[in-house]
């Protein structure tokens, strides 16, 4: 009943204006390659100044919605993560695109996204304040444990050659050591320059590993026809992924929902992580693994339903603890304090006609970015109607005001075409770009949870696993690589033989 209250609460016709305005403003920036949802909360966050805490609030909560899932479509499209959450998504949306099948490709993601960001939103609005409370009580051991398990989980990302992914991912933890020492303070690698006190930024790295390097290949490719323009009349003759589909993936679904949903609550990682450990999941649990990353439609899945999942886990954390899961909620929790609005444990008691205000305008926002990205499948359709040679000067001006707007940074556009070149070699070379990026998110946490734990113990080691989360996530770190490594030699032998 409270929730009908809340819907009641926001039918009203300015509110709703505002929050198409907020879902399509958001879709538009996420869909551009480095302006993020938490870019377009930002650029936003003025002008909720003069609107009531109710329309300001579901305003934000749009955008943050709209700018989530509005990365699926350069993902699939260009093969460039519009946003840092829809990297998985580039893995088997873009060779789909490439097959003619961008209608399949970006209908499924675009029905994973919602059923992701729904299912977020009942769990925030029945279970949000309990789930909150358990994630409260986690210790630094187990979220040593639980970041270890992730960048484990992801390794199976290695392709075919578990040495060269095993190198990528430990290029990209050297390359996150970079900037100022989160506990001491003191610079590391920084060769001097002021400017990389903060190290290298996600966007920039991301937008040139993924985006400049591609790029580059296609540039390399120009006299491939087909490299460079797949805009034929099998583009648009792929059909559109249904619902009844959907569901019949409901083994697959079930793990990667509630796995976005917990990532989600864990303050600090957010759908960067919980999209790619998803996608690992898919793939080793698939009875086709081989398949991924050349137009596997499960893998798209997977991301997109873990990545919008995460939104919902977020806000359950910012509702009930007061604490931002993410960048972007960080950004919304800025507009809660500029209404004079406290969220925390209180604020159901206190506020509930508000809470269930917010709850409510999640779920309409969910079905507005469905609408509008699902009826709008033509129109996206029929940007792979236009020539590459065009299409790519466009991509790279969007690179660069990307990277810039991130930190308002001219540094980071160097960067960025420095991270270009990197990610373009290792292509040409087979080295997987997923562990490099995985490694280079997950490892400053990694670092700062796991200092932590051994400060509480005085440097032993043994203490951690005193905790039964912790020593499961450990023990589940350990099966992961060990079956990874038997995978690989199982496929040594079989190519061998």
């Amino acid at each position: 009943m409270a929730l009908i209250g809340g819907f009641l609460t926001i039918a009203r016709l300015h509110t709703l204006l505002l929050m198409i305005v907020g879902t399509f403003g958001g879709l538009i920036v996420g869909a551009l390659p480095g302006l993020s949802a938490f870019t377009a909360l930002a650029v936003m966050l003025p002008f909720t100044y003069g609107m009531s805490s109710i329309d300001g609030i579901c305003f934000l909560v749009a955008v943050y919605v709209g700018g989530s899932s509005g990365g699926l479509i350069s993902a699939v499209l260009l093969g460039i993560p519009g946003t840092p959450s829809s990297i998985a998504t580039c893995f088997d949306g873009y060779p789909m695109a490439q097959k003619g099948k961008a209608r399949t490709a970006l209908s499924a993601a675009i029905l994973s996204s919602f059923v992701g960001g729904i299912f977020g939103a009942v769990v925030l609005s029945f279970l949000g304040p309990y789930i909150a409370k358990v994630a409260l009580k986690l210790s630094s051991f187990d979220y040593f444990g639980i970041i270890l398990l992730a960048l484990c989980t992801v390794s199976s990302l290695a392709g075919d050659n578990l040495v060269k992914g095993l190198m990528a991912c430990l290029l990209g933890i050297c390359l996150s050591c970079v900037g100022t020492d989160g506990l001491s303070s003191v610079y590391r690698y920084t060769f001097g320059i002021t400017k990389l006190a903060n190290g290298f930024s996600l966007i920039p790295v991301l937008i040139g590993l993924f985006a400049v390097s591609q790029i580059m290949g296609n540039a390399r490719d120009k006299d491939d026809i087909k490299a460079l323009d797949f805009s034929g009349t099998d583009a648009n003759s792929s059909e559109r992924f249904t619902l009844r589909q959907y569901f019949q993936r409901i083994k697959m679904i079930i793990p990667v929902s509630l796995m976005g949903l917990l990532v989600g609550i864990l303050p600090g990682l957010g759908g960067n992580i919980s999209n790619l450990m998803a996608y690992s999941y898919a793939k080793n649990a698939s009875k086709d693994p081989d398949s991924f990353g050349k137009g596997q439609v499960d893998g798209v899945i997977a991301a997109e339903t873990a990545n919008n999942a995460t939104v919902g886990g977020a806000m359950i954390i910012l509702l009930t603890l007061g604490i931002p899961g993410d960048n972007a909620t960080s950004v919304i929790l800025a507009g809660f304090q500029m209404h004079d609005i406290a969220p925390g444990p209180l604020l159901f008691k206190t506020q509930g006609q508000l809470v269930y205000a917010i709850l409510a305008g999640f779920i309409l926002a969910n079905v507005l970015f469905f609408v509008m990205e699902y009826f709008g499948l033509s129109i996206f359709i029929k940007m792979l109607s236009i020539p590459s040679m065009l299409l790519l000067p466009v991509a790279i001006v969007c690179c660069f005001v990307g990277s810039y707007c991130g930190n308002n940074n001219t540094l980071d556009i160097l960067i960025m075409v420095i991270f270009g070149l990197i990610g373009y070699l290792l292509k040409i070379n087979d080295y997987p770009l997923a562990p490099m990026i995985v490694g280079f998110i997950l490892a400053p946490m990694l670092e700062l949870y796991l200092r932590r734990s051994l400060m509480k113990t005085d440097g032993a080691w043994l203490p951690i696993l005193s905790s039964p989360i912790a020593a499961i996530c450990l023990a589940g770190a350990l099966l992961t690589i060990i079956l990874t490594v038997l995978s690989q030699v199982r496929k040594s032998k079989k190519a061998a033989a």
